[in-house]
């Protein structure tokens, strides 16, 4: 299970939801505000029996302690090391690694209206991949994250166009 917590001084921590989340076998998250202090959490679940292993999107609202899940589905199963970040024009990309067609990192818009993810892009990678980093400067998605696919682990650095769903694109 995944536990929520809370901290006035960045040293000493404090329960805000001791049972945050705990359907499946949930693990590494990443929390998000948007500027209208709404959080967002993205959830990697793995595989455990026949619990649901897909990623979950969870908003919260207000004080945190109560929140929205939502079930990104199977092709999301063990999305690892997730990441998101809003851009300029309000849409939310994520990243992470997948497994669906071979171990790779990917990157996906996050529809948070729709509470869906698609993926976009799947990142030169393989082996043991993941924990993309991600920053936007001057119009460019900056994403850095480690493969193991040219026979070693190596950081890589991809700067990525991307075109907002309100102007036609999926790029």
């Amino acid at each position: 299970r995944l536990e929520l917590l809370t901290s006035d001084d960045g040293i000493t921590y404090r329960p805000l939801m001791p049972q945050f989340f705990s359907e499946g076998r949930a693990g590494e998250t990443t929390l998000r505000f948007d500027r209208w202090n709404t959080c967002y959490a993205l959830v990697r679940r793995d595989k455990r029996g026949d619990e649901p292993c897909s990623a979950i999107l969870g908003i919260s609202r207000g004080d945190y302690t109560e929140w929205q899940w939502y079930d990104l589905g199977t092709e999301f199963n063990a999305f690892g090391g997730p990441n998101l970040i809003q851009l300029p024009s309000g849409d939310w990309l994520a990243a992470g690694r997948m497994h669906q067609d071979g171990t790779h990192t990917a990157l996906c818009r996050l529809d948070m209206i729709e509470h869906k993810m698609t993926k976009l892009l799947r990142l030169p990678s393989g082996g043991d991949t993941s924990y993309p980093g991600l920053v936007w400067h001057n119009g460019l998605l900056y994403m850095s994250y480690y493969a193991g696919h040219e026979g070693k682990a190596s950081i890589y650095l991809a700067r990525v166009k991307v075109a907002s769903p309100a102007q036609g694109g999926q790029k």
